[in-house]
């Protein structure tokens, strides 16, 4: 009896630099039709790096020195020939991880999966049109025809993925790659797309190979996972097996990272007093104004909300995009004028205070943005962006701002001389790192840190979150995490708070909250964000 060849089959990749530096060592893989793998591994395994050259994509500087690359049967990449490129398209596609990139900013949606449809399936441009309006019906998105007039910067985070698929798909390939595809989406949007991805995955007779860091992900939708570090593989297997009997200690220490034990709350935080208290606060913004002389109506984000930080305690706030986190964190800090309600900061009362005290209390919080790159100045050195609240609020002299850059720097774990590099030098956990110390710069007393590790990876995010714990207990910091991964809250967090449609609807120990939540709301939320044995139980389910 013959054995099936798979439709692909990676035959010892290895891609170096120009220079010589091995970044994948030879590494072989297979995916059969119908099936997922999944390729598993922190930033810097050469996860993304495979894909590439699986897409013949690789960057200028990196070149493919090793191996060989088949597809249904022909060969399509080695070091002695060109990458096949008509197998890009019709038998090969990918979705990127971040669409905001990796789409065109001035063509509509519409234009850019026609444009797929006209080149490679031969289509006029009013039938691709068309075609491209049947996809993003296909892949779940409401009022397709409009969806297709607008650019990709109007959609949310979740219909940009969406419009991602669509493109993907759009010519039927026989092999998806998935690259990272759900990373910085809301846990229930995230089943959504991967419960897409596996629908179209059968009903297409695809092979997905998805590249992931998430192991509840891999634990819930792969047949099979490759385990990769440091540009090797490390282990593989069908992923039941891997996840309930690793053979390797990466991979055990990655399922650990995944499965972090509820954080005791010590009754000491548990008695302490508020630090900031919320009365009623709410929040809306004025729609699009259509008709002149009409007044524009409004959309409430956050409805009357009330609530306690206490000192010293790391609150979790989550909800899905939309639900008033980001709002009602920015308020807190000043950020944002609330419509209505009352914000006490320390028992003085921020909306009845003159402009001058507000600015003090504001010097005592401080925010950690989900994207350190984008709140990084690109063009100073991190040394500069830290010193730079230390002289505008007058914290030092002159003589001693260094002293205390180099002494910030080495309490969130870097060093002295990485001071006078800029932002583009560092990894994503570097510069989450740089964001905090630049925060800390201001000696707070309130760390709202809004989706501050939704995109690091396992270990990274668990350094990021020991980190947190750590200056709370040091430095007797209170904060505010704002999140949308609940292993994290999980890990991390004193107490939790629900928000829904801009409004609480649960709250409590964080052990209470994610052990036996009474919300139909945090119910969903959890059962959308499964660890692995959950993941694992739903799978067999199903």
């Amino acid at each position: 009896m013959t054995t099936a060849r798979p439709l692909l089959d990676v035959r010892h990749l290895a891609i170096h630099t120009d220079a010589g530096l091995p970044l994948v060592k030879p590494l072989s893989l297979q995916v059969n039709r119908r099936e997922m793998v999944a390729l598993v591994g922190e930033s810097g395994s050469g996860k993304t790096l495979s894909s590439l050259a699986l897409m013949g994509l690789l960057p200028p500087g990196v070149s493919m020195t090793g191996g060989e690359i088949w597809l249904a049967g022909k060969s399509i990449a080695s070091p002695q020939r060109t990458f096949d490129a008509s197998a890009r398209g019709k038998r090969l596609a990918m979705i990127f991880q971040e669409p905001m990139t990796s789409m065109n900013p001035v063509l509509k949606v519409g234009e850019q999966i026609a444009e797929v449809l006209v080149r490679h399936q031969g289509l006029d441009w009013k039938q691709a049109h068309r075609e491209a309006i049947v996809l993003l019906d296909r892949v779940g998105i409401l009022n397709p025809e409009q969806r297709a007039k607008q650019y990709i910067h109007q959609l949310s985070g979740g219909m940009r993925q969406r419009v991602m698929i669509a493109s993907a798909i759009s010519c039927k390939p026989s092999l998806l790659i998935a690259d990272e595809p759900t990373t910085a989406l809301d846990v229930t949007i995230q089943a959504q797309i991967l419960a897409l991805l596996l629908e179209l995955q059968q009903e297409m007779q695809m092979g997905v190979l998805l590249i992931t860091h998430d192991l509840s992900v891999v634990a819930r939708y792969a047949d099979r996972a490759y385990v990769m570090h440091q540009g090797s593989r490390v282990e593989e297997g069908p992923v039941v097996k891997l996840l309930t009997d690793p053979q390797e200690s990466y991979t055990r220490k990655l399922i650990a990272a995944s499965q972090p034990e509820p954080r005791p709350v010590t009754a000491e935080i548990c008695a302490t007093s508020p630090l900031v208290r919320l009365h009623n606060v709410s929040k809306s913004y004025p729609q699009a104004q259509h008709l002149p002389f009409v007044p524009a109506k409004r959309q409430t984000v956050l409805f009357p909300t009330t609530l306690d930080i206490r000192r010293g305690e790391i609150l979790g706030l989550i909800g899905e995009s939309g639900s008033g986190k980001t709002t009602l964190g920015r308020a807190i800090i000043g950020l944002t004028e609330t419509d209505s309600g009352e914000i006490e900061f320390d028992g003085v009362s921020l909306t009845r205070a003159r402009h001058a005290t507000r600015q003090k209390m504001r010097s005592r919080a401080h925010i950690i943005f989900q994207d350190p790159y984008a709140s990084l100045n690109p063009k100073m050195t991190i040394g500069e962006q830290i010193a730079e609240p230390l002289r505008v609020w007058k914290l030092r002299p002159a003589g001693q701002i260094q002293a205390r850059v180099d002494e910030l720097l080495k309490r969130v774990g870097l060093e002295a001389h990485h001071a006078s590099r800029l932002p583009g030098a560092f990894s994503g956990g570097q510069r989450q790192r740089v964001a905090i110390a630049r925060a800390l710069a201001l000696e707070p007393e309130l760390l709202v840190a809004d989706e501050a590790v939704s995109a690091l990876d396992l270990s990274v995010r668990g350094q990021i979150l020991a980190l947190l714990d750590e200056l709370r207990r040091q430095l007797g910091l209170t904060v505010l995490f704002i999140s949308h991964d609940l292993a994290a809250v999980k890990q991390v967090c004193d107490r939790v708070v629900v928000l829904y449609h801009g409004k609480v609807v649960e709250s409590g120990l964080t052990a209470q909250v994610l052990g036996a939540p009474q919300h139909a709301y945090t119910q969903t939320l959890l059962a959308a964000a499964p660890d692995i044995t959950q993941a694992l139980k739903l799978r067999n389910v199903s």
